[in-house]
């Protein structure tokens, strides 16, 4: 994709513009795993006033797309409001292998602070994301009068949507939600009064049934899909009673309660607390509201989307997003706000399901990262043997990414480079791998199609392995049944991007644009700096003159 940046005069007469109708609320929505081709395939049920506010009074773009490889929930969100790809924010999946320390890390994790709001979690904090958000440029345009709030069912959503400088953000552990001694020394008084409501132990033994008639659903195929994964006492099929197949309350019950619409429920109504007890939107200053429903990417791993389960989780978000928009409108005002919704990823179809079309399709696989791994080592043994101190040539895989025995290379006086050729010449010739890339390769650049130029954009020297591969379309790395995501391919990488306020020229635009183009988009809106590290342009189309 050709990046046009726009011209500077574009920029400073469009600063001095809407420095005069700066928003008093953003609203940043991202649905987790949400595949563009939701909106279209289940529009005909959606309300007057959810995603048909954007249509019907906003702008949708048709071909929005992450430009980077590791489709995960991390470098989604790290790249919507930093306008940055995980080559330059760091954010290059959930979780990397520091070879130096020898562990695994996971991308919001921080020994350095508390959890504050429950026992025995740890740390977590924005430490390891680089650069800064649109939230922070906001917060230092004005010595911080700024709030910038993000919540979601997940830590690294939340975190990463907030930014570096965020009053705070907020995730749900079990029945409370949560935030870190990162942000404050304890929890505000709203939040603990939420928590102490229980409103998410009073969903144990709720039932999860369709909104509409069964005979809707038609167009998704059969519920009882093969490939669907049965886990949480939930079974494949409606109804769904929410009680973690358990007669009390348990870790499996809080674990079903979060791939069910009742968790986006309870989320919308701690997002309008929020909005109450901080005053957002209402204190004459631009305020950010970052909200993440997580519950569409449960749903979506376990049953596909193909399933009846996720027509009717996405009809519902329409519903809650409707109620939230109305309750916006009552306390904020919508003509008063700029919104953006958009997701993290998409989702490949369960391969089960694609077989089920034509038996006689190749090339969809299950494929388990364990043995690929196991593959890759045996690779390396046969060309040195297993070293006798019983260390593995490769140390980890994570993301797509396999970290090599640095010091055992060295120790054997082994050039790594050897190494990364084997594995790329062997791997390559496995029937569900598409492209493998090695560390030499992208760090010197050497890519030649749109594929690699992904790949490249998922790239950090410091933080990626010494092999990366993708898989081809259609094949996933999930078994033995449900499926994921975290490719490079249209299914995982097409997500809407929606707009609504008084700077947004309406209407379908149908140009390719990358979703790291939201962060100066609205930075632009609100009059304030671009962030550092920023690889987006500005939607000049998009924007009233």
């Amino acid at each position: 994709m050709v990046r046009i940046f726009v011209p500077l005069f574009f920029l400073l007469a469009h600063l001095a513009v809407f420095a005069q109708q700066k928003p008093q609320l953003v609203l940043v929505i991202s649905v987790d795993q949400f595949r563009y081709d939701y909106l279209t395939r289940f529009g005909d049920q959606f309300g007057a006033r959810g995603f048909n506010l954007f249509f019907n009074h906003g702008a949708s773009f048709v071909n929005a797309q992450f430009d980077h490889s590791g489709t995960t929930t991390g470098p989604g969100h790290a790249v919507i409001l930093s306008g940055s790809h995980p080559a330059v924010n760091g954010i290059i999946a959930n979780d990397w292998f520091d070879v130096q320390r020898n562990q695994t890390v996971y991308c919001v994790e921080d020994e350095g602070v508390q959890i504050l709001g429950v026992q025995g979690e740890e740390g977590r904090s924005p430490k390891n994301f680089i650069g800064m958000t649109v939230g922070d440029v906001l917060k230092l345009s004005n010595a911080g009068q700024a709030k910038v709030i993000a919540v979601s069912l997940k830590d690294r959503a939340a975190i990463l949507l907030g930014g570096k400088l965020a009053d705070a953000a907020y995730w749900l552990v079990d029945s409370s939600f949560v935030s870190s001694t990162y942000y404050f020394d304890k929890l505000p008084k709203w939040v603990q009064k939420f928590n102490a409501a229980r409103k998410v132990n009073s969903n144990f033994g709720k039932v999860w049934d369709r909104l509409l008639p069964a005979s809707a659903y038609a167009r998704q195929g059969a519920d009882d899909a093969p490939g669907e994964e049965a886990d949480d006492g939930m079974g494949t099929t409606f109804p769904h009673r929410i009680n973690g197949g358990q007669k009390k309350i348990t870790e499996e019950f809080f674990e079903a309660f979060r791939k069910s619409p009742f968790s986006s429920e309870v989320l919308a109504d701690f997002a309008k607390e929020a909005v109450v007890a901080e005053k957002l939107g209402q204190r004459g200053v631009t305020d950010l509201l970052c909200i993440s429903f997580s519950a569409n990417d449960v749903v979506g791993h376990d049953f596909g989307p193909g399933s009846h389960e996720v027509m009717d989780l996405t009809i519902r978000t329409d519903r809650i997003l409707e109620n939230f928009f109305n309750f916006i409108d009552q306390k904020v005002g919508l003509a008063n706000c700029t919104m953006v919704l958009t997701s993290d990823h998409g989702v490949a179809d369960l391969p089960e399901r694609i077989k089920k079309q034509n038996s006689k399709i190749a090339a969809v696989y299950r494929v388990s990262d364990d043995s690929l791994m196991a593959f890759a080592e045996k690779v390396l043994q046969q060309k040195w043997s297993a070293p006798q101190n019983g260390q593995p040539w490769i140390l980890a895989e994570e993301g797509s990414n396999l970290y090599l025995n640095q010091s055992l290379f060295a120790e054997k006086g082994i050039e790594r480079t050897i190494a990364e050729q084997i594995l790329k010449n062997a791997l390559g010739h496995l029937p569900y791998i598409h492209r493998v890339y090695t560390r030499t390769e992208l760090e010197r650049g050497q890519v030649q199609d749109e594929i690699g130029r992904k790949a490249l954009n998922s790239f950090s020297p410091t933080r990626s392995g010494d092999i990366f591969y993708q898989l081809r379309p259609y094949s996933i790395e999930k078994e033995p049944t449900g499926t994921t995501h975290g490719s490079p391919w249209a299914y995982d990488t097409h997500v809407p991007m929606l707009w609504y306020g008084a700077a947004i020229q309406p209407g379908k635009y149908y140009g390719a644009v990358s979703i790291v183009d939201i962060a100066p988009t609205l930075a632009v809106i609100l009059g304030v700096d671009f962030p550092g590290g920023l690889q987006g342009r500005v939607l000049e189309n998009l924007l009233k003159k």
